[in-house]
């Protein structure tokens, strides 16, 4: 028998040899039971298949896994891979996913966008209102700009149905980032 940390080093070399499917998901769901955010909730079961149900991840091999995505992201910001650090709320995959949207190692797809920008409205909020030096001045300048800009997203040529979707989620992350921004007395515009 594998042991966790086996099993999760195995789900995270699979995921950055190019696998897909729903092995974004369940490393997602492994690192989010080893986070502070696990609820204990029963979703565990009915979502990840049997052999990773009941696993549980160590806080140690969770980091170790989590610094080894945040790394990857850093230098190629795949959805794949956005999506797998998404579900902890860590410190380092909020600033990594503010990193790839202020300082483009290249130029991103809609996918890698939205994702990026769903990390970052959903966790970022949090992390200034415990501490308002979690980012940089000028970081947080830099995301507030672009974030302005991609409000206004439109409809490039040949878009497909998935760009669409993450055009129209982008369109609403933008603006509720933004607010929430601003809730938290800066003045975002």
């Amino acid at each position: 028998m594998n042991s966790e940390r086996d099993t999760a080093t195995d789900l995270l070399r699979r995921l950055l040899a190019g696998e897909r499917g729903q092995l974004p998901l369940h490393l997602a769901m492994l690192l989010e039971k080893a986070s502070p955010l696990d609820s204990g909730d029963d979703h565990y079961r009915q979502i990840l298949p049997p052999e990773l149900a009941e696993l549980r991840l160590s806080q140690e091999t969770a980091e170790e896994i989590m610094a080894t995505l945040c790394a990857e992201v850093s230098r190629n910001p795949d959805e794949a891979l956005i999506a797998a650090i998404s579900f902890t709320g860590s410190g380092l995959a909020t600033k990594t996913a503010v990193a790839v949207l202020t300082d483009r190692p290249r130029p991103l797809t809609m996918g890698e966008l939205d994702a990026s920008l769903s990390l970052v409205t959903e966790y970022l909020p949090y992390h200034l209102a415990e501490d308002p030096e979690f980012l940089p001045k000028a970081d947080l300048e830099r995301l507030v700009q672009l974030t302005n800009e991609l409000q206004n997203t439109s409809e490039g040529e040949g878009e497909t149905d998935k760009d669409r979707a993450a055009r129209i989620s982008i369109g609403h992350h933008a603006p509720q980032l933004l607010r929430r921004l601003t809730q938290l007395g800066g003045n975002p515009n």
